[in-house]
This record gives C-alpha cells, sequence and structure tokens, in this order.
C-alpha cells in the first residue's frame, strides 16, 4: 500500500493495531479517537487486559504523529487513574452532557465524559476559529440521531458530530490528516469531511464500517 492514496480519505475495515502498523513515521496532524476502554458489556477486561491493549495502540499513535500536533482520547471515568498513567496528558478536557439514565438513590450520575489532551511540540491552537472561550469544559447533548435508513444503527457510543468539529478547528488546518483509529460509525470522518480536512479512518467491524461510509455518501452529512 502506497502512502497516502491508499489510506486517507477511507473507511478502513481492519484491527487498528495491525494496520497502524503500515502508516509512515510523522504523517498526521490530529488524532481524535475514543477507544474501547473495557466498558461496555461485550468488553470484559480486567485492568492489566486494558493496560497491554491500550499501550500497544498508543506506542503506534506516538510514532505516527508529527512533531508538532495534538492528541485528544475519550476515555472512561473507572480506569481514570490508568488513563493518566499512560497517557500523561496536558489537560482533561470534560465532554459535559445530560445523563438520560434513571436516577438511583445509590449513587451519583455521572454527566461527564473526560477528554485527555496531549500535545506534541508546538500544535496549531486556535480556540477562538471554533467560536468558543479557552476552556476545558465543552457542552453539547448525546447524539439522538441514532439512524441511517430503517435498519443501520449508530454505535452505541457515538459522539457530537459538533463535538468533534470544536477540536478539529482548534487544532488543525485545512487539508490536515486527521486519524481515528477507532472510528465506531465515522464521526470524526464526518466532521473531518464537513471542514475541509483529510482523514484516516479505521475500524474493525464490518458493520460499523458500512455505517460510516453511508454517512459519508449523504448529502446532508450527520
Amino acid at each position: 500500500m502506497k502512502f497516502p492514496e491508499d489510506f486517507v480519505n477511507k473507511i478502513i475495515c481492519a484491527d487498528c493495531l495491525e494496520f497502524m502498523k503500515d502508516i509512515p513515521d510523522k504523517s498526521v496532524d490530529l488524532v481524535i479517537t475514543d477507544p474501547p476502554y473495557g466498558v461496555l458489556e461485550y468488553q470484559d477486561w480486567d485492568k492489566i487486559e486494558l493496560k497491554s491493549f491500550t499501550k500497544c495502540w498508543w506506542s503506534e499513535i506516538k510514532r505516527i504523529v508529527k512533531k508538532d500536533s495534538s492528541i485528544y482520547i475519550f476515555w472512561s471515568q473507572k480506569f481514570i487513574s490508568l488513563g493518566f498513567r499512560i497517557f500523561k496528558p496536558n489537560r482533561m478536557l470534560i465532554w459535559h452532557h445530560p445523563n438520560l439514565a434513571k436516577p438511583t438513590k445509590k449513587m451519583f450520575l455521572w454527566t461527564y465524559d473526560p477528554i485527555f489532551y496531549i500535545k506534541q511540540g508546538k500544535p496549531v491552537f486556535q480556540p477562538s476559529f471554533a467560536g468558543s472561550e479557552n476552556v476545558d469544559v465543552f457542552k453539547f447533548p448525546k447524539p439522538q440521531n441514532n439512524w441511517i435508513g430503517d435498519n443501520a444503527k449508530y454505535h452505541p457510543t457515538s459522539k457530537p458530530v459538533n463535538l468533534i468539529k470544536n477540536f478539529i478547528k482548534i487544532s488543525s488546518n485545512p487539508n490536515d490528516i486527521i486519524l481515528d483509529p477507532f472510528l465506531g460509525s465515522g464521526t470524526t470522518a464526518v466532521a473531518a469531511k464537513q471542514l475541509g480536512r483529510n482523514f484516516i479512518g479505521i475500524e474493525i467491524s464490518p458493520k460499523y464500517c458500512e455505517i460510516a461510509r453511508e454517512r459519508l455518501r449523504q448529502e446532508i452529512l450527520l
């Protein structure tokens, strides 16, 4: 495979741990991703398994990004201390959103997701381009439009397109290359296309790869 023509602006159905090995060193301007972190019902991981898996893909990310670049990683409250140890973020950002779960008397409801921001060198940083203040809390509702056509459902943990666009505006310029190695239903690719950026989207599930491609084919991107 040749870079960039076989990689850029494509939805790649593959295991990112293997596929990222073919991406050249220092070739990506920005990474935005929401990796698996063992909290969904089908991800029955212990902390050791999560740590090993995370270190594997993180080592590839660090190799792939350019000297001056930014990385945004959505993470879990449950394993937040592990995330701090592995990523050593410059900031922990907050995605604040309403919690639609039924209130309980047993515990406080979570109304935020942590996002680790890691910078390499002197990256693009232009919060005014996103029309937002230079703050660490971003308020966006959870996506409600979760369907394409009659049968294809978005990923259960999909993130708001406008939140991803916010980070793209802050941390990239037109025609930059944005990588999401855990693309899910394609939100990062959709946001990049809307803003005139290039993307590399990797997703292991054929189902979600097809949903991502369908979203990109729509005249109005959602």
